[in-house]
């Protein structure tokens, strides 16, 4: 039987997880390491050199207080489960993750780590702000999970950032686009003088996007991206004299 490390950032009530853990049931044998709390945005992001309390919410499911998505699938992979993981899953995201979203995603960050130790990964998410409905998606990722598990040793170490419209047509694998963001920051004072920064901003618009995951989700398909760990360009490690 399979064995499959579910994770993600929106924490034990990301309403995502759910229907993945009935889903990816179907399949093989599930265990959950999350976030206690929402932890969007948190990227790659590690704990060192403090200790985090595992919460047992049932069995084979466990909440990390002040945990990272990345902390969970360590904690998992080099402690929990050691050893015993098949395939890593990170999601469902209640929101898309697409072009350099992939760098600030905490969804992505924990199917990353999973990669890193080796092992295919999967980053997904609902490609629609705030999705109230996750059934079709953790459909679609089982079906896609099915599919990489038959071909581990083609995946062994790679992440794919999946993510999955409404009502979608089929699937296209495509590389990443680029997301353009109107941001600010916003400034308040207390009475005391000190500062308080919030970051804030809107998406904008996708630019030259065809043929990637952008043009893919907005076309109804569900994208698929092959997310490579070594991020070298070697187009300039031989050309950069300094």
């Amino acid at each position: 039987m399979h064995r499959i490390l579910i994770s993600n950032d929106d924490g034990v009530r990301g309403p995502g997880l759910r229907p993945l853990m009935k889903e990816l049931s179907k399949i093989g044998k599930v265990y959950v390491i999350v976030p206690k709390s929402q932890m969007s945005g948190t990227g790659h992001a590690i704990t060192l050199s403090k200790f985090k309390k595992a919460e047992k919410i049932e069995k084979d499911f466990y909440a990390i207080k002040g945990g990272t998505p990345a902390d969970c699938v360590k904690y998992g992979l080099y402690s929990f489960l050691k050893g015993k993981i098949d395939l890593v899953v990170s999601g469902i995201n209640t929101c898309p993750n697409l072009g350099q979203d992939v760098i600030y995603s905490g969804t992505v960050g924990a199917a990353r780590e999973g990669a890193l130790k080796g092992i295919p990964s999967l980053a997904v998410s609902a490609a629609e702000m705030y999705a109230q409905d996750y059934e079709h998606s953790a459909a679609a990722t089982r079906e896609i999970a099915e599919k990489i598990l038959k071909k581990k040793k083609l995946f062994k170490g790679v992440c794919l950032n999946i993510n999955i419209p409404r009502n979608y047509k089929g699937i296209k694998t495509v590389p990443l686009g680029l997301r353009a963001y109107d941001e600010n920051v916003e400034t308040i004072t207390d009475k005391n003088g000190n500062f308080y920064y919030k970051l804030s901003g809107r998406f904008v618009s996708g630019g030259k996007n065809k043929g990637s995951d952008i043009d893919a989700v907005e076309n109804g398909y569900i994208s698929v991206t092959p997310l490579q760990i070594d991020q070298t360009h070697f187009g300039l490690v031989k050309n950069i004299k300094l």
